[in-house]
């Protein structure tokens, strides 16, 4: 039998989680084939590969059970459908290979299936989708993204003893993010998202296997024709240790640049918290991909740990007529340098681009 590879990221193919677990048997999820770019608007279609093996032909009055992350300004459980189909042969005509699914939870049909199941396998008291939001990674995503679960509508018969399969996902892209990274769980009704520990000698070589029940993939799509105050969900979290005013702002207007020492990783204070003197370090990206480095900025102290400089970008930076700021980075210190603050999440600088409605 195939060990499930709980974690896989393969760049350019989206992870779909779909959740098909069955006693003694499991899924694999052997490819996704997906566009690696869509735009905003776009209808896209997505095709999950699974392999099905089981040590069991008693697999009757299964329903499957799938996931999907993605950002949560895509509203995927409206605004996506979701298939399953077998090439193999039905075993019983009135439970087929085939189907239609629905978003979890489902209560016109199977109200017995209603309810996931743990890494124990016993039932949650929650939804499917409750609990691939408390229970599964969320990949490279900073976050702003939700697991959001389907299941079969009909029950299917599962005794042949391998199969392979599909599943296929219809969706249109939403604004929001330049960039996310997409994920995937499949399994069965029955197991949830149930571990098991497996033998070293039958686990896949260099791969973490913790489960034969179910399987995950994570993939990249990059998005294009996003608003300006889109973010990248792979990128940087968004941050409350600066922010830029007005709300809506682009480079050529007057900006003033705001430094809270209060708000470092976690809430804690910054290394600046207290700081007698503050600097913002900025440089600037041009449309030509042209960086341009400012001077130090002395800020004012203008509230409790919060400093603050006003400017006009293309004259602070020297840029000329006729070029388009796009980025804006800034980190802070004291005046020697000797204490500097970055995006306390990623130790990066923190990055601003235009936000106008």
């Amino acid at each position: 039998m195939k060990n499930i590879n709980v974690k896989k990221i393969v760049a350019g193919i989206i992870s779909l989680p779909l959740l098909l677990l069955f006693v003694t048997s499991c899924f694999d999820i052997t490819g996704v084939t997906q566009p690696a770019s869509a735009k905003v608007g776009d209808t896209i279609t997505i095709t999950v590969n699974v392999n099905y093996d089981s040590e069991s032909t008693d697999q009757k009055h299964r329903l499957l059970v799938f996931g999907m992350l993605a950002p949560k300004s895509w509203k995927v459980a409206q605004n996506a459908t979701v298939r399953y189909d077998s090439p193999s042969a039905d075993v019983d005509a009135a439970m087929p290979l085939d189907g239609t699914m629905s978003v979890d939870p489902v209560t016109a049909t199977y109200t017995w299936a209603n309810g996931s199941r743990g890494f124990d396998g016993n039932k949650t008291g929650n939804t499917w989708t409750e609990d691939m939001n408390a229970l599964l990674p969320i990949g490279e995503n900073y976050g702003e993204v939700e697991w959001v679960a389907w299941r079969s509508d009909e029950k299917i018969d599962a005794s042949q003893i391998t199969f392979d399969g599909t599943v296929t996902v219809t969706l249109k892209v939403g604004d929001g993010h330049t960039a996310a990274q997409l994920g995937y769980v499949v399994a069965v009704h029955n197991q949830g998202f149930k571990k098991e520990d497996v033998p070293a000698n039958q686990a896949h070589a260099g791969k973490d296997v913790q489960s034969r029940f179910w399987d995950t993939f994570y993939a990249n799509i990059a998005v294009t024709g996003t608003g300006s105050d889109s973010t990248d969900l792979l990128g940087p979290a968004p941050t409350k240790t600066a922010s830029m005013a007005p709300d809506q702002f682009m480079f050529d207007d007057i900006v003033t640049l705001t430094f809270d020492a209060k708000e470092g990783k976690d809430g804690a204070n910054t290394a600046l918290f207290n700081a007698n003197e503050v600097h913002a370090n900025a440089k600037v990206k041009l449309a030509d991909g042209t960086i341009v480095a400012g001077t130090a900025a002395k800020m004012t102290l203008t509230g409790n740990n919060i400093w603050s400089v006003t400017m006009w970008p293309p004259g602070f930076f020297g840029v000329a007529d006729g070029n388009i700021i796009t980025e804006l980075h800034v980190n802070f210190s004291n005046p020697d340098g000797s204490v500097v603050v970055k995006n306390p999440e990623f130790g990066t600088d923190i990055v601003f681009v235009p936000n106008c409605q």
